[in-house]
């Protein structure tokens, strides 16, 4: 009688009362179609895209049959793809490189400022965030023109070109991340003045106080405390940096050549231009691995800033 009393006890031990098997309820059916969500538009297509890329997957192809990883042997083979992530590597890191810089140089100047003034500098900055890609990458492209663009009217007036931006091999890609700056510096820069108004001032009354002029107070207390705030720009921006695609898709189409062929081009090419799924799935892949080893570098480099 004894065991089954403590058996009996056990197993009420885990029955919920009527009013908490309500909320427990209430938690699943809400969480049911988030759950579900992400399974069908998250989880399936990774782990179907894996499965596409192990397979010979033409769009236009009845049979599709297992080839193992020839599709990433041919990645690792095809010229174009080391093109690609050369040019993938220029664009990422110059466009976090001067993004981050002059977002940060923008927050420091607005955050200096007195109303209304502050105000008015984050929404004229910021304005182009807003502002869709494809209609800051047609304007650029007008500013770009060699004969009639307004950028080479400008350098004229001095004395300098014509200069081919979108059509000399050498010029195409620092144009495109010039564009790509101007494009989102605002919201580097909303980052970073966020970050700066967690700053405490007193920190900088003392350093005032013990004669530290405004350098070493930057170099001594800002950047420090911004840290944290610096690394989400790094690895967001580094992340967007190798998904670049539509500037260059409307710009350029990967020219001249392939001057400005990025990983996300060559995908988007050898899948709905060549029809090669099973290979474009596989870059997609070695493009996902690329930017999680990046990532994982970046924190691992930056562990010590999150112990405070």
């Amino acid at each position: 009688m004894g065991g089954k009393r403590e058996r009996f006890r056990g197993s009420n031990r885990w029955r919920l009362s009527p009013g908490r098997a309500k909320q427990v309820q209430f938690i699943v059916l809400g969480l049911a179609p988030v759950l579900v969500y992400f399974f069908v538009f998250s989880i399936y297509p990774v782990f179907s895209a894996f499965h596409i890329s192990l397979h010979r997957w033409g769009l236009l192809d009845l049979k599709r049959p297992f080839v193992g990883w020839d599709n990433y042997v041919w990645a690792f083979n095809d010229p174009v793809f080391w093109i690609s992530i050369k040019n993938t590597l220029y664009y990422a890191l110059y466009y976090v490189l001067w993004g981050t810089f002059l977002g940060l140089v923008l927050a420091l100047f607005v955050n200096s400022l007195k109303e209304p003034f502050v105000t008015m500098m984050r929404g004229i900055v910021f304005m182009p965030v807003v502002t869709s890609m494809v209609a800051v990458s047609l304007m650029f492209v007008w500013l770009y023109q060699p004969m009639y663009g307004v950028l080479n009217y400008v350098l004229g007036l001095v004395g300098l070109g014509p200069y081919q931006f979108l059509n000399s091999s050498s010029q195409v890609m620092p144009s495109i991340v010039a564009m790509s700056v101007w494009k989102t510096v605002g919201y580097t820069m909303v980052l970073f003045l966020a970050g700066l108004t967690t700053i405490p001032s007193e920190y900088y009354e003392a350093a005032k106080v013990d004669g530290a002029s405004g350098l070493r107070s930057f170099i001594h207390i800002t950047l420090p405390l911004l840290k944290p705030t610096t690394l989400f720009v790094l690895v967001t921006g580094m992340i967007g940096g190798f998904q670049v695609f539509t500037q260059i898709y409307v710009m350029t189409g990967g020219g001249p050549g392939t001057a400005s062929r990025t990983l996300v081009m060559h995908i988007y090419e050898t899948g709905f231009k060549f029809f090669e799924m099973g290979r474009a799935s596989s870059l997609a892949f070695v493009l996902f691995a690329l930017v999680l080893v990046i990532t994982i570098i970046q924190l691992k480099y930056f562990k010590a800033d999150f112990e405070y």
